[in-house]
């Protein structure tokens, strides 16, 4: 299969090297030291918790200065979707499938409104994978699981398809007939660890240890689900719960790439999610201060990152 990673980050690397090592081809699309090296090197490094691995590939600055691709990774940033899609038009054949792995929860809408719902997979994971060097990718933790599906809902053959392929590349993949049910739950989690750890600046063994803040780890969590059920989805209140203890087995070290970004300067996804949040939560209703609260803190942080002044807050998220 020839596979094309738009994002070749921590996320888009470890997955297309995987994919690579299990013998597709694949084209990262990156930009500068990050693509030398990959040149240089004929693909990327891999060093996981299950071993150091070489995936093979190629590197090109541009979707068109690669092969037409059979699936799409896509793996960057949510505030960068519609950006890195543009250059998608014209590269995709019939059965071109685009597989997001971002966060958030409508980076898939974006994206079938300018090719269209029916060549949309969403995609979950949960891993921690990091750009540790040019050409290299840290994959520190996480289960390591996959789950994706069609994003208008329900089982078809090409997810079939999917699931054997990443499966055989190693990857714990599994289908899901509901995926937008699956985007939700691991958002609740996302909101609530992300949020918490960046707000912080502290790992979550400090934040379970302090009453007060994990009180308001929990509050992310309802509020998230509370929004999710006002607009339908099937997301029930035992997911609060199930994250509270997933967060307790955790390591203590742990952080989120939320906190990375933050730690390192760079732009943050806040619209995509505590901002998603507090909008969604407007529209149907629903209060959401702690979402509120960690979107007003480190909204400036971004913009900072992002090299933008603006005269005058908005009053609400954008």
């Amino acid at each position: 299969m020839n596979v094309t990673v738009i994002g070749a980050g921590g996320l888009g690397g470890y997955y297309g090297g995987l994919l690579g090592a299990a013998g597709h081809q694949v084209t990262f699309v990156c930009r500068s030291a990050h693509l030398d090296a990959i040149r240089r090197q004929g693909g990327i490094r891999l060093r996981t918790t299950h071993g150091d691995i070489f995936g093979p590939g190629g590197a090109v600055e541009s979707p068109g200065d690669g092969p037409s691709p059979d699936l799409i990774l896509f793996t960057v940033k949510s505030f960068d979707t519609k950006s890195a899609a543009e250059p998608l038009r014209g590269t995709l054949s019939p059965q071109t499938v685009i597989l997001s792995l971002q966060n958030g929860v409508d980076n898939e809408d974006v994206l079938a409104g300018l090719f269209g719902a029916g060549c949309i997979l969403g995609g979950v994971v949960y891993v921690l994978a990091t750009i540790e060097s040019p050409g290299v990718v840290h994959q520190s933790a996480g289960p390591r699981r996959m789950l994706l599906g069609e994003w208008q809902g329900g089982m078809s053959d090409r997810v079939r398809r999917w699931e054997e392929q990443f499966k055989a590349a190693g990857i714990n993949a599994t289908a899901s007939d509901d995926i937008i049910r699956e985007k939700w739950i691991k958002f609740a989690f996302i909101c609530a660890s992300a949020g918490m750890t960046a707000l912080t600046r502290l790992p979550i063994g400090e934040i379970r240890t302090c009453p007060p803040a994990w009180m308001m780890f929990r509050q992310i969590l309802e509020e998230v689900v509370a929004v999710g059920q006002a607009r339908g989805v099937q997301v029930g209140s035992d997911v609060v719960e199930a994250h509270l203890a997933l967060s307790q087995r955790l390591e203590p070290d742990s952080t989120s790439s939320l906190f990375y970004d933050l730690t390192h300067g760079k732009r943050l996804e806040i619209e995509a999610l505590h901002g998603t949040v507090v909008r969604y939560g407007r529209e149907a209703g629903v209060p959401t201060p702690a979402c509120w609260a960690v979107y007003a803190a480190l909204s400036p942080q971004h913009q900072r990152a992002s090299g933008r002044i603006t005269g005058e807050a908005n009053a609400t998220p954008l």
